[in-house]
């Protein structure tokens, strides 16, 4: 008995002459049986391995319906790669969203937000509760307000799976440029990058004084106007000696066996948080008499608690 193999959908052929195609087998061979009187006229023969067709026993049209809906129902399975739930109902790969950031920062900053663990990501969606929108891929927000505050990250691929992420609280201080450094240090670049151990105030003559102490190894002295802590804000840097004007600071770093660094172009930040007063600097630019180190630059970031 004449038989003819099949191998995939493709391979549907036409047996409309043939009015005796009543099954196939599991070898995949399409076998010409005796006639039986409930065989219809058969069309199509298909053999299709995944879901282990058995036999028809309808007529011709209802075979091309049926292959339709197969086709149909593989696109839809291809459509999200396997995972979680997709746009169009399939099943997307597991994905771990993380949102980094370069906080906490000063309201003088540039809150700079960035995702990883996401792969072939197609549209992104940043929000914050004040009504905020972005559809960069690393968003940077200049001129934030003091304050904490979370964001809210929806990516869609290029399957069509949509992924949530939400931030930890990103805190935003008052003026504040640490400079990159820890907690109560000042850096004299290229001098010394000094550790300091005591942070007190006082009043010292008509300006308050912050000084930062190394057991005598090394001292930071920070003057702002009047008798009184200085109110969150920027300062402008002050030379000279004598009474410090509104709105400036007076900087001068005592290192030992050398002479002093004294501040002449810069900004000083000072935020209140609370019961602490952050006092930060980046870039000033110092000047000193010691042979070789004439010329430096400065950075800061103490924390002090009045």
């Amino acid at each position: 008995m004449p038989t003819s193999r099949l191998s995939f959908l493709s391979d549907l052929r036409d047996f409309s002459v043939v009015r005796n195609v009543r099954s196939w087998s599991a070898s995949g061979r399409c076998i010409l049986m005796e006639p039986f009187k409930r065989n219809l006229i058969s069309k199509y023969c298909l053999k299709y391995y995944s879901n282990n067709i058995k036999s028809f026993d309808e007529p011709s049209a209802m075979r091309q319906y049926f292959l339709l809906v197969v086709i149909g129902i593989s696109a839809f399975l291809v459509g999200c790669g396997g995972g979680g739930a997709g746009g169009g109902g399939g099943v997307c790969p597991t994905q771990n969203l993380t949102i980094n950031s370069n906080a906490p920062l000063g309201e003088n900053g540039v809150l700079k937000l960035s995702v990883f663990g996401i792969s072939e990501p197609k549209s992104y969606t940043w929000t914050d509760s004040q009504g905020w929108e972005s559809h960069e891929k690393e968003p940077q927000i200049p001129n934030l307000k003091k304050g904490s505050r979370t964001y809210s990250l929806t990516v869609t691929t290029n399957g069509g799976c949509t992924y949530t992420a939400t931030s930890s609280p990103i805190v935003v201080t008052g003026p504040w440029n640490p400079c990159g450094l820890d907690s109560n240090v000042v850096e004299i670049d290229p001098v010394s990058n000094i550790s300091f151990i005591d942070i007190q105030g006082r009043v010292n003559g008509s300006n308050y004084l912050i000084q930062a102490n190394n057991n005598s190894l090394a001292i930071a002295d920070f003057e702002f106007n009047g008798n009184q802590p200085p109110a969150e804000g920027q300062y402008a840097v002050q030379t000279g000696t004598g009474a410090v004007q509104p709105g400036k600071a007076r900087v001068t770093v005592k290192i030992t066996t050398q002479q002093p660094f004294t501040a002449t172009e810069g900004t000083v930040y000072v935020a209140v948080d609370g019961t602490v007063t952050l006092v930060s600097f980046c870039n000033v630019k110092f000047t000193s008499t010691n042979a070789g180190a004439t010329n430096a630059t400065g950075g800061a970031n103490l924390k002090w608690r009045p």
